[in-house]
């Protein structure tokens, strides 16, 4: 009787490993079939400021003390349609870097239609995600030493130069001002994200900006 028992109990234990190790080859191979995201493409979402800022287009144009400014996210094929319109400049980033690691590029044009100063320091931009993570703009000075070693180096960082916001600027009344804000790849989990311009002046009183873009994925 003993005996008996105790083969029962021993087919009992070999079945449950063999369920065990069978859930855990289903698990393992739905993770491998699913898919990874796909490319990120970012769009103006609904503005929670639409006092000052409203969509135009795939843009989000916002007053900041009258100073009109306007933000873009840019793609591959926009950077590249930016840069082939502005003789004697290329774009500095490389077919590679796009294609391992495409930096988070957005165009920001500043209009002072006002008579006083405008000023605003891009290193203290910040992007904000739905969960609170941020990322600061990438400084001239990294790009420079990525950009350095690569082919054409010489025109691509003249171009870097004379594009990337990334020095403390003053628009003088009447005067407009713009180029680029690149941020690191898209995170993947990445829904919603918020570009903040916390130290933006107008005659010396604070007029921070907020633009805000939805991510969206193609399947």
């Amino acid at each position: 009787m003993m005996w008996g028992r105790e083969r029962i109990m021993a087919r009992r234990g070999r079945f449950a490993r063999a369920a065990v190790l069978g859930v855990g080859l289903l698990l393992t191979g739905c993770a491998s079939t699913e898919k990874p995201p796909g490319p990120a493409t970012l769009r103006p979402a609904p503005q929670s400021n639409r006092g000052t800022s409203q969509i135009v287009g795939d843009a989000i144009v916002a007053s900041l003390s009258g100073v009109a400014v306007t933000v873009r996210w840019m793609d591959r094929d926009a950077v590249g349609r930016y840069y082939a319109g502005r003789p004697g400049l290329v774009s500095p980033w490389p077919d590679t870097l796009w294609q391992e690691s495409p930096p988070n590029v957005f165009l920001v044009r500043v209009r002072n239609h006002t008579h006083e100063e405008a000023q605003f320091d891009p290193a203290m931009i910040v992007l904000v995600d739905q969960d609170g993570k941020r990322d600061r703009p990438i400084p001239y000075e990294e790009m420079y030493m990525r950009l350095a070693e690569t082919e054409n180096a010489g025109p691509r960082l003249v171009s870097l130069q004379a594009t990337l916001l990334s020095r403390f600027l003053i628009i003088q009344p009447g005067a407009q001002r713009e180029g680029f804000l690149l941020f690191p790849t898209i995170k993947a989990e990445s829904r919603h994200l918020l570009l903040e311009l916390p130290s933006f002046f107008v005659g010396g009183r604070a007029a921070p900006g907020r633009f805000e873009f939805q991510v969206l994925r193609q399947p």
